[in-house]
C-alpha cells in the first residue's frame, strides 16, 4: 500500500506539471501488487477523482474541436481493446505495461515525430489508437503525445489536450467496469484513497508548470516514467 501511495502522488506530480506520464509512473509499480484490470480500475477512479486540481484551467486552454475528435475515436476502440485484455495473464500484461512505457518513451526521447497533415481523419484515428493502447495496457497518452508534439498548438494547448483526452479515458474506462460489473468494493475504495495523494500531486504539479521551463519538466518526467517501467518488469522477481 505504501508503493501505490507513493506511485500515486508521483504520478499526479508527473501529470500536473507535463500533461502526461500518470499511467507510465503508475501502472508499472501497480501491476507489480494488483491483476491487470485491479491495476486500471484503480488508475482510472483515482484520475477521475484526484486530477480536479487541474481540470478548470485544461478545459479553458483546451482545443475543444480536436479534443471532441479525439475523444469519440477512444470511445469507440476502447470496450474492444478492454476484451483483449481479458484474456491476458499479469506477467504478459506487466512486460507489456514496462516495456510500452519504454519504448514510447524513447520515441518521445528521440524526437520521432508525426508530420503529416493534422486533418480531421489524423486526429480521429489516433484517438482510436489511443483507446487501444489505453484498453490494453493502461496507457492510452503516448499516441495523442506524438501527434500533438508536431502541431503548431501553443504548450499550453496541447498540455489541455492530452490532460482532458487523459480523464475522458478515464470516465469511460470506469463507465465499461461500472456496467460489466468488474468494479469491486476493493476498487473503488483503493482508487478513492489512491486520489488523495493523486490529487495533492496534481495540484503541486500544475502550480510548478512554467511554459518557459517545459524542457526541463520533460526531462525530469521521463526519467521518473523510466525509473518506474524498468522497476516494473517482472525480471525483478
Amino acid at each position: 500500500m505504501g508503493w501505490l501511495l507513493f506511485a500515486a502522488l508521483l504520478a499526479g506530480l508527473v501529470r500536473g506539471f507535463s500533461g502526461f506520464g500518470t499511467a507510465m509512473v503508475f501502472l508499472p509499480i501497480a501491476s507489480q501488487y494488483l491483476t491487470p484490470f485491479e491495476a486500471i480500475a484503480s488508475l482510472a477512479i483515482m484520475e477521475f477523482f484526484g486530477t480536479f486540481a487541474v481540470m478548470r484551467k485544461s478545459w479553458s486552454d483546451a482545443d475543444k474541436v480536436d479534443l471532441a475528435r479525439l475523444v469519440v475515436g477512444m470511445t469507440i476502440v476502447t470496450p474492444f481493446a478492454l476484451l483483449l485484455l481479458a484474456k491476458v495473464g499479469a506477467d504478459f500484461y506487466r512486460y507489456s505495461v514496462s516495456i510500452l512505457s519504454l519504448f514510447l518513451l524513447i520515441l518521445i526521447g528521440l524526437g520521432v515525430r508525426y508530420k503529416g497533415k493534422l486533418n480531421p481523419f489524423v486526429i480521429f484515428s489516433v484517438g482510436g489508437l489511443g483507446g487501444l493502447t489505453g484498453g490494453l495496457t493502461g496507457i492510452p497518452g503516448p499516441p495523442v503525445i506524438l501527434l500533438y508534439v508536431a502541431s503548431s498548438h501553443p504548450i499550453s494547448v496541447i498540455r489541455a489536450n492530452n490532460l482532458l483526452f487523459l480523464y475522458f479515458f478515464d470516465v469511460c474506462v470506469v463507465l465499461i467496469f461500472a456496467l460489466n460489473g468488474v468494479l469491486t468494493l476493493k476498487i473503488l475504495l483503493l482508487g478513492s484513497i489512491l486520489a488523495i495523494p493523486n490529487f495533492f500531486g496534481n495540484f503541486i504539479g500544475a502550480k510548478l508548470f512554467d511554459p518557459g521551463k517545459t524542457n526541463q519538466y520533460r526531462m525530469f518526467a521521463y526519467i521518473i516514467i523510466a525509473v518506474a517501467a524498468i522497476s516494473g518488469l517482472p525480471v525483478w522477481d
